[in-house]
């Protein structure tokens, strides 16, 4: 990876249906050049995909959040099995420190939110958050990577 792996990844980020002649121009490098590129982060497993970001409040589930959740059992994989079932919840992460899992969750209304808390209960003590605002989502630290002599820098 140099930086216009780099400058590319974070392009694509931005715009994942950017064209290679769009690309090109903001890397400062040529089209071909830059298909090349991008075949190769693909084939690496570097680019896994290409996804569509949706408003979620324009399909109906104005209100996010963030519920972090301590298990009863720890590891208890029937609870993951179970959670995955659940369509309100959009992410699911085990994590270090106090609890055990961080989801993140999208609902319609104070009422579905409530039930979405009273469902993820059941497997442990729960803390939850309503989203406000986001700051900036889904975003890779590639600018941590320049000059550090890692990956090919």
């Amino acid at each position: 990876m140099d930086k216009y792996d780099r400058m590319l990844l974070s392009a694509l980020m931005e715009n994942g249906r950017a064209s290679y002649a769009e690309l090109a121009r903001k890397v400062n490098l040529s089209a071909p050049a830059v298909a090349e590129r991008v075949a190769k982060l693909e084939s690496s497993g570097v680019i896994t995909g290409y996804q569509a970001n949706v408003d979620l409040a324009k399909v109906g589930l104005p209100i996010q959040c963030l519920i972090e959740l301590r298990l009863t059992q720890h590891g208890n994989q029937k609870a993951y099995d179970e959670m995955i079932r659940i369509p309100q919840l959009t992410e699911c992460h085990r994590v270090t420190g106090d609890s055990c899992v961080i989801m993140r969750g999208a609902v319609a209304s104070m009422i579905e939110l409530e039930d979405l808390i009273n469902r993820v209960a059941q497997f442990g003590s729960s803390k939850t958050s309503i989203v406000l605002s986001s700051a900036f989502e889904k975003r890779i630290p590639l600018g941590q990577l320049e000059g550090n002599g890692k990956n090919g820098a």
